[in-house]
């Protein structure tokens, strides 16, 4: 799952959000050309895997193991939460009950879906044992490596996933701010208020990071590294704000371009409609090889998402305070040092703007599925370049279609669903938490 949506960031999120600039094809997602068929792989993934968790929250229940339940419900919401923010209304409570005969689910609304996944983490938080572990997995879990054993009467691996779980209601929280029926922002200031009974993450070490060996079945989601930079340029965009803020995750993130014998960094034009003739930099190939982390949610996010809250509902200091640590995580994210100076920069030092903290989310969303657009359908920000070669009335999808089997597979529901959203099922149908 992971893989999957490291590999949709690579192939949909970055280039929609003009970071990467495909020097093979002028038709693709960067000039807005979306395929009505791009969310189906999506569909299909999802559902596959929450039928997984579906099955395993069942046996967690029918063996009388709250960590096991607390651990599917989280993984529950944040996949349910990628599918309803990728398509809108989805089926959510009859969904994946096939073994009881229930072969065409119906739609929930998208307020309803986001009140179950709050309820479910709820019930999360309050499941989580940090003084039991996860006595089937021997060899520890995947995500924190969490077996039986317990230091100082504790299991560290729960502990880390109650803070997921917890960050992750945050995100979902933000997401919604400004849905009146969801009541997000009483949720986010309680949240905040009580860190005892709602712990997040602290640091990089606790964020949900699947740590990838190379080693099969933990293989990178590229098989063939060379595809991550083949034809693929990074934009005027993604270099020239790292250029700006002389950010040391440039030279993670990018390679340096030799133009008449002078190296440098330098991005192309997004949307172009004439291929520039310099050379341009590339993203680093060893981005996408093993070892390496997927990310599921950082904690530069987490830091982010409290600086907004601060922005919108608190004081300036503390939204400073939150926006420095979460740029500085997402810097040592990458296994760079902030240079001491870095807050000095005019083009760095907190603002107050919510287009400066949001530019600075879509670096720390690197590589993490569709956050990133989702972000910008959010809130506008960051300000994407439009380029010229951009077709009149191509503009950045607000959603996925449907998959078009469900008009032959569940067509009544489908119909329902469409209806409920305003009566069609296309890229520019708003989301409830959109702007």
């Amino acid at each position: 799952m992971a893989a999957y949506n490291w590999n949709r960031y690579e192939s949909y999120t970055f280039p929609l959000m003009q970071g990467t600039v495909s020097t093979s094809s002028i038709s693709g997602v960067g000039w807005y050309n979306i395929s009505d068929a791009a969310g189906d792989g999506s569909w299909t993934t999802y559902y596959k895997w929450l039928t997984n968790i579906r099955e395993m929250e069942k046996q967690a229940i029918a063996l009388n193991e709250p960590n096991y339940r607390a651990i599917s419900l989280t993984l529950r919401s944040w996949i349910f939460q990628l599918t309803t923010d990728a398509f809108g209304d989805v089926p959510m409570t009859e969904a994946c009950r096939g073994d009881e005969g229930i072969y065409t689910p119906a739609f929930d609304t998208q307020v309803n879906i986001y009140k179950q996944i709050i309820a479910n983490l709820d019930t999360a938080n309050v499941l989580f044992n940090k003084a039991v572990g996860l006595k089937y997995n021997t060899d520890g879990e995947l995500l924190y490596g969490t077996n039986a054993a317990l230091t100082s009467s504790v299991s560290p691996g729960i502990v880390k996933w109650k803070k997921f779980c917890n960050s992750l209601k945050m995100r979902i929280l933000l997401r919604v701010i400004s849905v009146p029926e969801l009541n997000a922002q009483a949720e986010l200031a309680k949240m905040i208020a009580d860190p005892t009974t709602y712990p997040v993450f602290e640091s990089n070490d606790d964020a949900a990071f699947l740590s990838i060996t190379g080693v099969y079945p933990l293989e990178a989601p590229l098989t063939r590294p060379a595809d991550f930079t083949s034809y693929t340029y990074l934009s005027e965009f993604f270099i020239n704000n790292l250029v700006a803020w002389n950010d040391p995750r440039l030279p993670i993130f990018a390679t340096q371009a030799t133009n008449s014998g002078v190296k440098s960094y330098i991005g192309l034009p997004s949307g172009y409609a004439v291929a520039p003739s310099f050379s341009a930099s590339q993203p680093r190939q060893a981005l996408a090889i093993a070892p390496m982390d997927l990310t599921l949610m950082s904690y530069a996010e987490l830091e982010l998402i409290k600086a907004e809250y601060e922005q919108r509902f608190g004081t300036a200091d503390n939204a400073q305070t939150h926006y420095m640590k979460g740029v500085k995580a997402s810097i040592e994210q990458w296994g760079a040092v902030v240079p001491s100076s870095y807050f000095d920069n005019a083009n760095v030092a907190y603002d107050g703007t919510l287009e400066q903290l949001m530019t600075q989310k879509y670096y720390a969303l690197f590589l993490c599925d569709y956050q990133a657009w989702f972000e910008y359908n959010r809130t506008g920000y960051p300000q994407v370049p439009r380029g010229v070669g951009v077709s009149e009335g191509k503009y950045m999808p607000k959603r996925f279609k449907y998959p078009a089997v469900l008009q032959r597979t569940n067509l009544n529901n489908y119909k329902q669903a469409v209806t409920s959203m305003g009566g069609s099922d296309n890229f520019d149908v708003k989301l409830i938490w959109q702007k």
